[in-house]
C-alpha cells in the first residue's frame, strides 16, 4: 500500500508521493513528482487484487494495450507496475488540473448554448473513437472525463475489455456505474463500443440538460431497460431538434438501432451545425421538432407495453412458485405420507393438471374428494367500465377497464378449493407490503338470506365468473357476506385437509 512521501520509480527516475488526489474505481489516485525534476504525473493504485486471477491477468494485459492509445482527448497511460516491485500494482497517466466533467457541470448555473455543448460533445466523441479502436470503456461517467486547459480528456479504460470480448460475469470493478449502463450489460452480452455510445449518449443529456436522461430511479435497471427520456429540446430550449435526436439514437435501447461508428455521430451533429446557418432553419427546426416527439410517444407506448408484457411473466413465475410450493408440493408429501399409513385398498389419489393457464388439482380420499382450481390474473378478468359504474364501484376519474384488487391491492393469482359436501372457500394471492411473493387470503362466503328449504351448504366458494364481480363487493352490502382471513401458508395444508 503507496503513502504519502513514498518513492516510486518510472523511467529511470524517482518521484515522490506528494499528496492524495481521491478515490478511484480501482483504488487511491495520488499525485506524484520527479524527486529531481518538474514533471507531474496521477497515481492510480489498484487496492485489491489476486495476482493469480484470470481478473488480474486480463487487467495487466489491458493497461499494456492501453498506452498505446495516444490522442489529445484521451488521458494518456505512460506506465505501470504490475506489483512485481511495489507490492501494489498501480497505473501512472497524465495529471489533470482542471477537474472533471463532474466537477464543470457542478458550477454550472444555468444551461450550456448549444454551441459550446457541442464543442464538448466533438471532443469527447474524438477521444472515445481513439478508445474504441482498441477498448471498450465500460465505465463512461463524467467523473471519468478530465479538463486540462480547457480540453476534455478521458480517463479511466484501463479495466475496459477489448473490442469483441466476451464476459459472462461481474469483474471487481463492478462493469461500469449503474446510471450510465447500457442495457444489454445486464444481458452479459458481447461487448461493443455501442455499449459506449449509449453511456456517452446520457452523458452528452447530462451535459445539456442538467439532468440524468432517466431521472434519479431506484431501480436503475428497469429504468434502462424501459424508461424512454424525454427529449433534450424541451428540458434545454437552446439546444436544437436534430442535437436532441442524435442524443436519442445514442441511447436507444437496442444495440443495433445506435450509431455504427462514431463518425456517423460526428457527421450528423455537424449536419446540426449546419442547419442552425441556413436561411430555414426555424422550419426545419420545427418538423424535426414534431418528428421527435412523435417518434418518442411511439416508443413510450411500446415500452409500456414490454414493460407490461415483463410485468405479467415476472407474476406468472412468481404465481406458478407459490402454487408449487404451498399447494401442490405438500399435497403430494401429505398424499405420499398417508399411503405408507393406510392399506393399499384405502389408498388416497391426487390429479393435477394444467389446462388453459389455471392450475387444477383432485384430491380424494376414504370416498371423500377435493378440488383446487388457481390461475394467475390475466387481462380476461378486466371487468368493463360499464359494469364497474353498474356495481357502483368506478367513478368519474376512471376511463378504462380495472384489473381486479383486494382491498386496493393487486391481486396476482386467484382460486378455490371445494370439497364433495358443498362447502369450500377461496384463495387470493395479493400485493404484499414484505416482498414480491404475495400474501395468502382465505374467502369464506355464505347468503345473508337463506330461505326455509334453501339447503346450500356454507361457506361456499366463487367460481371464477362470479369471484371477478364479488370481489369489488366483498366489504359493501350485497347478497353475500364474506369472512376474509389472512393467513400463513403453512396453514392452507390444514384448511385443505380439515374439510375432509
Amino acid at each position: 500500500m503507496l503513502d504519502i512521501n513514498d518513492i516510486v520509480h518510472f523511467n529511470n527516475d524517482e518521484y515522490t508521493v506528494s499528496s492524495f488526489l481521491g478515490q478511484g474505481g480501482m483504488g487511491h489516485v495520488f499525485l506524484i513528482k520527479e524527486k529531481n525534476g518538474t514533471k507531474k504525473y496521477a497515481l492510480k493504485t489498484l487496492q485489491y487484487y489476486l495476482e493469480d486471477t484470470d481478473t488480474y491477468r486480463s487487467l495487466i494485459n489491458e493497461w499494456e494495450l492501453a498506452q498505446s492509445i495516444r490522442h489529445a482527448n484521451v488521458i494518456s497511460y505512460r506506465g505501470f507496475d504490475d506489483g512485481t516491485a511495489s507490492k501494489t500494482p498501480y497505473l501512472i497517466m497524465d495529471l489533470a488540473e482542471d477537474g472533471s466533467l463532474q466537477d464543470f457541470l457542478n458550477v454550472q448555473k444555468k444551461m450550456l448554448d448549444e454551441q459550446l455543448c457541442l464543442n464538448i460533445f466533438h471532443q469527447i466523441i474524438d477521444g472515445m473513437e481513439a478508445i474504441n479502436k482498441v477498448l471498450v470503456h465500460r465505465d463512461i461517467k463524467p467523473d471519468n472525463i478530465f479538463i486540462n486547459n480547457g480540453v476534455f480528456k478521458i480517463a479511466d479504460f484501463g479495466l475496459a475489455k477489448i473490442i469483441q470480448d466476451k464476459t459472462r460475469y461481474k469483474t471487481f470493478k463492478g462493469w461500469g456505474t449503474e446510471p450510465y449502463i447500457a442495457p444489454e450489460a445486464y444481458r452479459f452480452e458481447k461487448n461493443t463500443i455501442q455499449m459506449d455510445m449509449y453511456s456517452i449518449g446520457l452523458v452528452f443529456f447530462q451535459i445539456a440538460g442538467r439532468e440524468h436522461a432517466l431521472g434519479n430511479p431506484k431501480d436503475w435497471e428497469t429504468a434502462h431497460l424501459m424508461t424512454v427520456p424525454k427529449a433534450l429540446n424541451k428540458v434545454n430550449n437552446k439546444i436544437s431538434p436534430k442535437v436532441a435526436e442524435v442524443i436519442n439514437k445514442l441511447i436507444e435501447k437496442r444495440p443495433k438501432d445506435r450509431y455504427q461508428n462514431w463518425n456517423e455521430v460526428r457527421n450528423e451533429l455537424n449536419v446540426a451545425t449546419d442547419n442552425n446557418k441556413a436561411s430555414y432553419r426555424n422550419s426545419v427546426n420545427k418538423l424535426l421538432d414534431k418528428k421527435l416527439s412523435k417518434d418518442l410517444q411511439i416508443k413510450e407506448v411500446e415500452s409500456q407495453k414490454t414493460l407490461k408484457d415483463i410485468e405479467l411473466l415476472r407474476r406468472k413465475g412468481i404465481v406458478s412458485y407459490q402454487f408449487e410450493k404451498v399447494i401442490r408440493t405438500p399435497l403430494e408429501d401429505f398424499l405420499t405420507q398417508l399411503n405408507q399409513t393406510v392399506a393399499r385398498s384405502e389408498s388416497a389419489e391426487l390429479v393435477y393438471n394444467l389446462a388453459d393457464k389455471i392450475h387444477d388439482i383432485n384430491f380424494s380420499f376414504d370416498g371423500k374428494k377435493v378440488g383446487i382450481w388457481f390461475s394467475a390474473i390475466d387481462q380476461s378478468d378486466e371487468l368493463s367500465l360499464s359494469l364497474l359504474k353498474h356495481l357502483g364501484v368506478a367513478s368519474s376519474n376512471i376511463l378504462k377497464p380495472l384489473m381486479p384488487k383486494f382491498r386496493h391491492k393487486v391481486i396476482l393469482a386467484w382460486g378455490a378449493v371445494n370439497f364433495s359436501s358443498g362447502k369450500g372457500f377461496n384463495l387470493l394471492l395479493v400485493q404484499s407490503d414484505e416482498d414480491e411473493y404475495g400474501d395468502w387470503v382465505i374467502l369464506k362466503n355464505s347468503e345473508i338470506f337463506l330461505f326455509p328449504n334453501d339447503d346450500k351448504v356454507e361457506p361456499f366458494a366463487f367460481d371464477r365468473s362470479q369471484l371477478r364481480i364479488s370481489i369489488y363487493l366483498i366489504d359493501s352490502n350485497h347478497k353475500y357476506k364474506t369472512e376474509v382471513d389472512f393467513i400463513e401458508r403453512q396453514d392452507l395444508m390444514d384448511l385443505i385437509t380439515d374439510g375432509f
